[in-house]
């Protein structure tokens, strides 16, 4: 369960402001600290579970988190909510309940933001629902594109996203050093985890990249990148 943690900045002073916020008015910001609330997470904690009353929305501060949905044990990564990011802005209005699960997958920091007045603000302030609705945007996009990863492109092209993205976003370091397991790997990739094991391999014997133990350098960056453009032409398994 995540660490409650004292209020020091207010939504007007503070640096990791979201654009919709940055949009509201003094006293509208005041009404958000009022029901404010900030929490932090270990990596592995799970900041909110698929179906459970959503009371408040979640504000991704720092860190990264990992969003899934599961079905009779099956669970299916939607994708990685970045620093920045609202987890549950998805329900504001219908059924209030998450419709995914999220879990740390570094230490990471939330603020809760109570959902009534986040629906308050968007009927108040045109600027503050343009911005919330280019985010809902924005997430949407996201998930065809992963959705037509996933679908149309062969595991190669997959582990080659995964490897840009770790090393533009997560790490934003080359070489980096990988703290999720190869587990969390195959999940977000839709693959098994011995099946990591075999691409690491092949990357390295190919000489896309190299490295020893958990830290891992892209060496071949435009090669990576062709490959993340490829597109699954015949059935292929590995």
């Amino acid at each position: 369960m995540g660490k409650k943690r004292y209020i020091i900045i207010d939504c007007k002073d503070c640096t990791y402001k979201s654009e919709p916020v940055k949009a509201l008015t003094d006293e509208q910001m005041q009404r958000v600290d009022q029901d404010r609330s900030e929490l932090y997470f270990r990596k592995g904690e799970l900041l909110s579970k698929q179906g459970m009353l959503m009371t408040h929305i979640f504000y991704l501060r720092t860190g990264f988190a990992k969003l899934y949905m599961e079905n009779e044990g099956e669970r299916t990564i939607l994708g990685i909510a970045r620093p920045g990011t609202f987890i549950g802005i998805q329900a504001l209005y219908g059924e209030p309940v998450f419709p995914f699960s999220a879990e740390a997958m570094t230490d990471t920091e939330i603020c809760l933001k109570d959902i009534n007045v986040f629906r308050d603000l968007v009927l108040e302030n045109s600027e503050f629902a343009k911005r919330v609705i280019e985010i809902l945007n924005r997430d949407l996009v996201q998930s065809y594109n992963r959705m037509f990863s996933l679908s149309t492109k062969q595991i190669d092209g997959r582990f080659s996203e995964l490897l840009m993205f770790m090393r533009n976003v997560f790490y934003q370091s080359n070489p980096f050093t990988l703290t999720v397991s190869r587990k969390e790997i195959a999940e977000l990739i839709s693959t098994a985890p011995e099946s990591v094991s075999r691409l690491l391999s092949k990357f390295k014997s190919e000489g896309i990249i190299t490295g020893s133990g958990q830290t891992i350098e892209i060496l071949e960056i435009e090669k990576l990148e062709a490959m993340c453009k490829c597109e699954m032409l015949t059935t292929y398994k590995i």
